[in-house]
């Protein structure tokens, strides 16, 4: 069964680890909100193309893919994160998710 970690927040050690489990190095977008950088870890394999935004400050998480599709959870409470398979990300309030599997799969359910 794979690891599963828990991240209480959005911070570099949580960035680092959603980097590392899509194989790739954090870029860091030339724009920023508040002097905080602001990182894009490009998603490789079956997730080619398809696009990551993280500003720890905010506390959003901003996912497209390829063939214009796009999903936003704000105020991302805690994250989840499967070694190997996937990165959960879960609002501050209320129940739902945003996940980014490793093989490319995005889903978001609000309820």
């Amino acid at each position: 069964m794979p690891a599963r970690r828990t991240f209480a927040t959005l911070d570099r050690d949580c960035i680092d680890a959603i980097a590392a489990l899509f194989a790739v190095t954090p870029a860091v977008e030339p724009y920023t909100p508040d002097g905080t950088p602001v990182y894009r870890p490009a998603l490789d394999g079956a997730a080619d193309r398809g696009r990551v935004i993280l500003p720890p400050p905010l506390r959003p998480v901003d996912v497209s893919s390829v063939g214009n599709h796009a999903w936003v959870l704000k105020d991302i409470g805690h994250i989840d994160l499967i070694d190997g398979v996937e990165v959960i990300f879960h609002p501050a309030r209320g129940e739902g998710y945003l996940f980014v599997a490793v093989n490319g799969f995005v889903n978001m359910v609000m309820g």
